[in-house]
């Protein structure tokens, strides 16, 4: 499968899964807290992915090297971010705000993937190199997530 199909249908999730947990109120800390522990181990492990498969491959290409450079610096603020809330309590006034900001920010980091990137990728590397990449891509993400999810 084209690593952006696949790539774009996680994105869908993690808005979902976002906005639900926008939605919540201070009185639903377990939904709260089960929701984001999901979308924290589901957007880590897409992250790692992204960085093992994807960024090398658009790194390796003068017209998208700046993009993989990107994705990268992009990651990084929303993974500090997600630190924070992870060490937060989810019941903290001031969890919902900081979740809102991440979100914001993560939000348009999707954007920016399932489109500029996407389009500049499907330009550079051909139909074989892109599914070869999303079956890659979907190896490590799995790795990924035992990885995280043993170490709960």
């Amino acid at each position: 499968m084209d690593i952006f199909k696949e790539i774009k249908k996680e994105h869908e999730e993690f808005r979902k899964l976002s906005d639900e947990i926008n939605e919540t109120t201070d009185r639903a800390i377990k939904t709260r807290q089960s929701k984001f522990e999901k979308l924290y181990i589901d957007l880590t492990a897409h992250h790692e992915a992204e960085e093992a498969v994807l960024v090398p491959k658009l790194k390796e290409n003068k017209d998208t090297k700046d993009m993989g450079l990107e994705i990268l610096e992009e990651h990084h603020v929303i993974e500090d971010l997600l630190e924070k809330l992870k060490n937060l309590p989810v019941d903290d006034e001031t969890w919902i705000i900081k979740f809102g900001v991440m979100k914001e920010i993560m939000e348009h980091h999707l954007d920016e993937e399932e489109n500029e990137i996407s389009e500049e990728a499907h330009k550079q590397f051909d139909q074989k190199t892109l599914d070869s990449l999303g079956e890659q891509f979907e190896i490590e993400e799995q790795k990924q997530k035992e990885k995280l999810l043993s170490q709960k």
